[in-house]
């Protein structure tokens, strides 16, 4: 879960991260020195939101075991905790 979490937070956070670096290198803008409209934030936001969904789906669509497994929850034999598997 916390692959999960980290990857889509990355992917919604790097369209600021690509601008503000691209800003700095072509325009010499030191970062925390230029105002940015809330036009350009609205856009970085929601280039962000489309790069977490397209992230979102590729966890989903490559992780897993494939549609003819069955997934058994984790439980306790002997007081030992069994991880949960896939069959």
């Amino acid at each position: 879960m916390v692959r999960f979490l980290a990857f889509t937070v990355v992917a919604f956070l790097l369209p600021f991260v690509f601008y503000g670096g691209w800003r700095f290198v072509t325009a010499g803008v030191v970062p925390g020195r230029e105002d940015w409209s809330l036009k350009l934030w609205g856009r970085l936001a929601a280039a962000g939101v489309v790069l977490m969904l397209i992230a979102i789906g590729v966890l989903v669509s490559v992780s897993g075991n494939g549609e003819k497994t069955t997934y058994h929850p984790a439980r306790i034999e002997n007081g030992q905790l069994v991880p949960g598997s896939f069959d």
